[in-house]
């Protein structure tokens, strides 16, 4: 037997029922979900962190995003479904403009509900109000403040060159992953290089161990005693010296009593180097520089100018003016070009070692 709606008269025949009504009449009777009305949303100026429960969340994407998914996320936790619907979702969320700043914005939210097989709507407004404040994070960053950890980069050579500095930048902001450059409070200048102060001790750990293999450094912890805690316990502050050898592909270098060539980074982060004596490439480890002691290597000093005459796959000719117009030849595998263009008739920086030419660089005042 059809039921029929006691408000707007329509039978079951016609539309679904939801307990004595028809959907709809249920629907502008009970609604489908209790929901705040109002909703307080505080933001971070700095990084658009969001304040939620007494605590900081990382936002959603843009402060209009988070301010939805904030939004939402009250109405899951503070929404009650009314008597006669068994779930709600929150089908969408309007906002009627873009956040610019503190105000008071409004939210046109579409409410969704099941009752068996039946899914209801009803559309309504939650104001938003809408402040800015700064996060414990970006206080710390500001203020220099909340760091319990160290880590310095440090050179081999004494000081922190620019173009070195610049590739431990570009590392910390292209390689490490979000959380770890957010432990990151600040940054302090020093003669030698610079400070990175970290919030706690293993996020200070895991971005010292990946600089020092990322550049072939060398690491060395300390602790020191900074006061108490409220409970009475010591408080510690690790400072973790990370120092880095200041040579990149295409220096050469001396390591004891023999000189390398840099030619390139191993899969494993160590160098590939090229022992000018033998001319022969060898993987080492980073360990293999600082346990031996190592420097950079000025080559111009020993380089003699040398005109290219002839190559072939057999042998490279030079003439050295210098010396008398001397014929200089080399077997072509003893000759390794370490410039781009290496051409018949131009003179050319060139470094002998062992029977080996290395050859340097155009020179630019010809013969």
């Amino acid at each position: 037997m059809a039921r029929v709606c006691p408000r707007c008269g329509r039978s079951s025949n016609e539309t679904a029922f939801i307990g004595s009504l028809c959907k709809d009449c249920y629907v502008e009777v009970h609604g489908v979900a209790k929901i705040p009305s109002k909703v307080h949303f505080v933001v971070c100026k700095y990084c658009g962190k969001y304040k939620y429960q007494g605590g900081w969340n990382e936002p959603s994407g843009t402060v209009d995003e988070t301010l939805r998914d904030y939004i939402e996320l009250v109405i899951a936790r503070k929404g009650r479904s009314t008597r006669d619907i068994e779930e709600f979702w929150v089908e969408s969320i309007d906002l009627d403009r873009s956040v610019t700043g503190p105000g008071i914005y409004k939210a046109r939210v579409v409410v969704a509900g099941r009752s068996g097989e039946t899914i209801v709507r009803e559309e309504r407004i939650v104001e938003a109000k809408v402040d800015v404040g700064v996060c414990p994070d970006c206080t710390n960053r500001i203020t220099k403040r909340g760091y319990n950890a160290i880590v310095q980069i440090r050179s081999s050579e004494g000081r922190l060159g620019k173009s070195l500095r610049r590739r431990v930048e570009e590392f910390i902001a292209e390689e490490l992953s979000g959380v770890l450059r957010g432990s990151i409070i600040g940054t302090e200048e020093h003669r030698e290089g610079f400070d990175i102060l970290i919030s706690d001790p293993s996020s200070a750990r895991m971005i010292a161990s990946k600089i020092r293999h990322a550049f072939m450094g060398r690491t060395v912890e300390t602790w020191k005693l900074v006061g108490r805690r409220q409970d009475g316990k010591r408080k510690g502050r690790l400072t973790i010296l990370v120092r880095i050898p200041d040579i990149d592909v295409g220096d050469f270098i001396e390591v004891g009593d023999r000189v390398y060539y840099y030619l390139a980074k191993s899969r494993s982060g160590g160098p590939v180097l090229v022992d000018l004596e033998s001319g022969r490439e060898l993987t080492v480890k980073p360990e293999f520089l600082w346990d031996r002691g190592f420097k950079k290597y000025n080559p111009e000093a020993e380089a003699r100018r040398l005109h290219l005459l002839s190559r072939s796959k057999k042998k490279i000719m030079f003439l050295d003016s210098e010396n008398g117009y001397e014929v200089v030849e080399f077997p072509s595998e003893r000759v390794r070009v370490l410039t781009d263009r290496f051409e018949q008739g131009k003179t050319y920086r060139v470094l002998v070692v062992g029977g080996n030419a290395y050859v340097l660089g155009e020179e630019s005042v010809p013969i």
